[in-house]
Formats: C-alpha cells, structure tokens, sequence
C-alpha cells in the first residue's frame, strides 16, 4: 500500500508541519505540555468517582447474512485533567462495545496510552486494537485508534498515520489542538479475499467560545485528506469515519464543498429522522451533526444508529457514537 506524502508507518517519523505563516514553537513550551499531559495521563487513569453502569439494549442493526460489516466511530473525549472521569466513561463504552459486537470500531480523542491500554484490557480480548506512534506526541498519535472484534474474521494491517499540515497556532494553548496533532489514521482490512481500506479522523475544533472561525483551516484538513484517500486507495473501497468539526448546512458551507464529495454520507437518514438532534448530547437545538461514517467506492446499502448518552460526558462521552451496517454486494469488496 502507497502512503501519501508526509504519512509514516506505526513507529516511524512523522512528516506533518505547521500550517503557512505560522511560527515555530518554542521547545520548553511543548515540554511543560507533555509534562502536564503525562501526569494527567497517570491521574486521570487511576482515579475518578463511579458513574453508574448503562443499562443493556438489544443489538442494534444485527447482521443477516455474511456480506455485511457493522462499524461504529466514537469520539471518547478522554483527555487527561480536562475531561471528567474518563477512566470510569471508557469502562462504560468497553460495555457498551462488547453488548453491540460491531466489526470496526473508529474511535477519537483517545489521549493517552494508557487509556488505549485500559480499553483493550476492559474489551477482554474480544477486540485488537490499532494506533500509530512516532508522531512525537505521549499519546496514540491524533488520538485516534482502530478496534477491530477478534471473532469477525477480518484483519488490520500495520496502520499509517498522516498528520494535518495545517493546524492551529501553538500559542493560543487553551485550545490544545496544536498540542494535539490531528490527522487521518488509516489501514487495510482483510478477510479471505475481501478487501476493505479504513480511514479515521478527527479534524480542528471549532473553539467558537474564544470567538474563533478555523474554517479555512477546515478546509484545508479536508483537501489533504481527499488527496491522501485518493492517492493511497485509488478506487478501492474504503470506509471514512470520525469527526469532523463540520456540520450540513453551516455557515462554512464545508459540509457541501468537501464533506459530502467524500463518498456516501451513511447518516443522512439517522439525522433527518432525529429532526434537529446533533451528534453531541445536551446542545443547544438545532444540535450541530459533526460525527460521520461516509463510505467510498463500495456498492452498500446502509442502516445507522445512534448510541446515545444521558447528557454531557453521562455515562459515555461528551459525542454520542454511530453505529452503521453496511450489507455490501459479494463482490464488492474482491
């Protein structure tokens, strides 16, 4: 498998650079954040009060036959000092994981490998799970991670991670996105002679608090990340999921410029039936939709759910997951 410019192999350098015009960040400063982001790391994972547990549903979208794959992306919002209970949420989402069975798990803002290695003891080896590091960076690099179930037969190969050139300036620290190193994390999955590439991402923030607009750095996330989907998968079939920062019909119009020639939006139907629900619980109404699973080149037909918290960070995360089922053609995937 190709790998577009500036993308590395799991353990090799990564080769992603500040956006144009902005300035280089000053050594000590990046250390005193990783000290921070270590000790929270070791805080966070060992500490927190205890959320009650979800209460069990049925299997949402199970599949009939055997040409199906069942995917869900899930950003975790598990970031050390910042986010509340994060150890005790993600034993909440292992649960959660392990009662629905999908295939392909895309998660984001996994923050820590200590909290990668704390889902994969709380999954119970029913899943493996997939990072990249090298990026410089004391957490799974854009903290992003693949999980894929041990029982469905299909395997990942070693991933690569592709860091965003444009990201925002390291000064404005309050807002961790510079700290964070976003990009797209991407392998091939494979089961027999069934061939499915995987690509998951987390873009820039909005910040809308500090009065921010990163639209044009949107923009440009997501031109490189149409350029490396195209210049590593070609016409292969390939399932994009994470979030995007990047809601329909905002002001931006990104969401129609870029987001949607991406492939096919699986959450078209799950958003017009939720009315003016967003992928985040607790928002204000009309909710902004920021979580996608977006399909390319692969003949599907295709169901989405929603797994839902009580409110913000209760009992899972500050995002609620998507879970799709795609009932692929035999020979889509060959």
């Amino acid at each position: 498998m190709m790998s577009p410019g500036g993308a590395h192999k799991s353990g090799q350098a990564p080769t992603g650079m500040v956006g144009r015009g902005q300035r280089a960040v000053p050594a000590a400063f990046v250390l005193r954040r990783i000290a921070v982001l270590v000790l929270g790391c070791w805080l966070a994972a060992s500490c927190g009060p205890v959320l009650h547990r979800p209460a069990e549903t049925p299997v949402l979208l199970p599949c009939a036959h055997g040409d199906c794959l069942r995917a869900v992306t899930w950003n975790l919002h598990a970031i050390p000092l910042l986010s509340p209970r994060p150890a005790v949420r993600l034993r909440n989402v292992a649960q959660k994981l392990r009662e629905q069975q999908p295939d392909v798990v895309l998660l984001q803002e996994v923050w820590s490998h200590a909290y990668a290695r704390q889902l994969l003891r709380d999954l119970a080896g029913e899943y493996r799970i997939t990072t990249a590091a090298g990026c410089g960076r004391p957490f799974p690099c854009g903290g992003l991670a693949i999980l894929v179930r041990s029982a469905s037969g299909w395997l990942a190969s070693a991933p690569t991670f592709v860091a965003y050139e444009a990201s925002a300036p390291w000064y404005r620290w309050r807002e961790w996105d510079f700290l964070a190193k976003k990009g797209v994390l991407t392998a091939q999955l494979a089961r027999g002679d069934a061939r499915l590439a995987i690509a998951n991402t987390h873009l820039q923030t909005e910040y809308a608090r500090y009065g921010r607009d990163y639209s044009e750095l949107r923009r440009a996330q997501l031109e490189q990340l149409e350029q490396a989907l195209q210049r590593t998968f070609g016409a292969t079939p390939v399932l994009v999921g994470g979030d995007l920062n990047t809601a329909p019909r905002e002001r931006s119009g990104l969401y129609e410029s870029h987001v949607a020639p991406l492939g096919v939006d699986a959450t078209v139907a799950v958003r017009a039936a939720c009315g003016e629900c967003g992928s985040r619980p607790a928002m204000p109404r009309p909710g902004r939709w920021l979580d996608y699973l977006i399909t390319r080149h692969l003949d599907a037909t295709v169901q989405v759910e929603r797994l839902t918290n009580e409110a913000v960070d209760l009992p899972f995360s500050d995002h609620d997951g998507l879970l799709g089922r795609f009932d692929y053609a035999p020979s889509a995937l060959r």
